[in-house]
This record gives C-alpha cells, structure tokens and sequence, in this order.
C-alpha cells in the first residue's frame, strides 16, 4: 500500500499494523495523526507476535500492510 492509500484509509479511521523483528519481535501501527510507523506491542517470541496480530486483525478498524 502506498503512503497516498495509507493516508485515505487512516483519516477514515483505521488504523495500520505491520510485523517486524528488528530489534526484537514486535508489532508496529500508524493511525490518524501517527504519520509515522510506532511500536504498538513488544514480544519475547515470534509466536507470541504472531498470535497477537491475528487477534488483532480481527478488529474491523485494524488493517494490515
């Protein structure tokens, strides 16, 4: 998705979630008023990581890049 889509969809009031590893397994979100990517959750394990963000893309205003 691009910055352009990523602005429409947040001022429509989601809000954006990524995984990532570095420096630790951890979950990233932007949402209105957030341009930038920012640490939503910290995790010991990968799967630990994993099952959070399934559970979260369950919410009808989490969406995932």
């Amino acid at each position: 998705m691009d910055l352009n889509s990523q602005n429409k969809v947040m001022r429509a009031g989601f809000m954006i979630i990524r995984k990532d590893d570095q420096p630790q397994p951890r979950i990233k979100y932007k949402q209105f008023g957030f341009p930038d990517w920012r640490t939503f959750e910290k995790f010991s394990t990968k799967a630990e990581r994993d099952r959070r963000f399934k559970e979260l893309t369950k919410d009808s205003t989490i969406i995932e890049d």
